[in-house]
């Protein structure tokens, strides 16, 4: 399955809808990735940028998305999409490096926005902050 890296930029009003949760089969065991790491799934509300409608994707990442709760903005690192089938059912499965908190701007729009650094980390590897 190969996947294909999403552009970023193209979106806007990334909104934690479903707070971070292990990934688990249908029988209740929780899924690893290739190298062990125990999977995370959030439900992020993503914009394509200068639209209304709104989508609700559930992003899979190999480490715990620290600080997001549900409601908060969020940032994502590394985003890839990827189109899957099996037995006759298919849809898109999404990807990233981090999941991570943002800050909004402030009221007035003073300044710039408040946005801490995006986890730095090699796919596979727990997320560092800086």
């Amino acid at each position: 399955m190969n996947s294909i890296p999403v552009d970023l930029s193209r979106l806007s009003g990334l909104l934690c809808v479903a707070g971070p949760e292990r990934k688990t089969d249908l029988d209740g065991v929780i899924r690893k990735d290739r190298d062990g790491n125990a999977l995370w799934v959030t439900g992020v509300a993503v914009r394509r940028a200068g639209t209304r409608k709104a989508s609700v994707i559930d992003v899979q990442t190999s480490a715990e998305p620290e600080g997001v709760t549900e409601g908060s903005p969020v940032g994502l690192t590394e985003l890839d999409v990827s189109l899957w089938e099996i037995e006759g059912r298919h849809g898109l499965s999404y990807k990233a490096a981090s999941v991570y908190p943002v800050r909004p701007r402030t009221e007035g729009g003073a300044g710039p926005a408040s946005v801490p650094t995006a986890p730095q980390r090699e796919r596979g590897a727990k997320a560092v902050s800086s």
